[in-house]
């Protein structure tokens, strides 16, 4: 008997000492870092701006085109407009095949045509903002004014592009 319970006192201590090393733990920690920098991209593909199928340039014609931004959030950017290819001093024209015809037109930063939109130097003001981290559409608002068109040009597709840039 105390052959038997030495044995089984063994056994059990055999067991214990062999599981408390299978089951023995540490930890450690480690940190997980990222750093933001203010960036902003223009990200879906802007609009065309098309003023449709008109007559006589004798009445105001209006289009809108959308430009999107994404910039990282409270990041502030300015929106630049440039003079389009076929612009003759401080006015943005559309030209026909040819280039040998032309119709003006303005570009505005509001609804109400008041804000010239430009590079902030001939064709107005740039469009400032501050990124909200994700997409912002913001609407170009074009014009064909009469009083900038004298007379209308002959028949036919006019056309001009402007290029939109995005700096902060």
């Amino acid at each position: 008997m105390t052959i038997q319970r030495n044995y089984l006192y063994g056994l059990l201590v055999a067991t214990l000492t062999w599981s408390g090393s299978l089951f023995a733990q540490t930890s450690d920690t480690f940190d997980v870092t990222i750093t933001i920098e203010d960036s902003c991209e223009l990200t879906t593909p802007a609009t065309d701006m098309g003023f449709g199928t008109v007559q006589l340039l004798n009445t105001n014609y209006t289009a809108t085109s959308t430009v999107s931004v994404t910039c990282t959030d409270d990041a502030a950017y300015d929106l630049e407009l440039d003079q389009g290819g076929n612009a003759d001093g401080t006015t943005r024209r559309m030209a026909d095949a040819g280039v040998a015809n032309f119709v003006s037109y303005r570009l505005y930063s509001d609804a109400g045509h008041s804000t010239l939109w430009g590079d902030g130097t001939t064709f107005g003001s740039v469009n400032a903002g501050t990124g909200t981290g994700i997409e912002q559409d913001i609407t170009v608002y074009g014009r064909v004014e009469s009083g900038d068109n004298a007379t209308t040009p002959p028949a036919g597709a006019y056309s001009d592009t402007v290029t939109v840039s995005v700096t902060f």
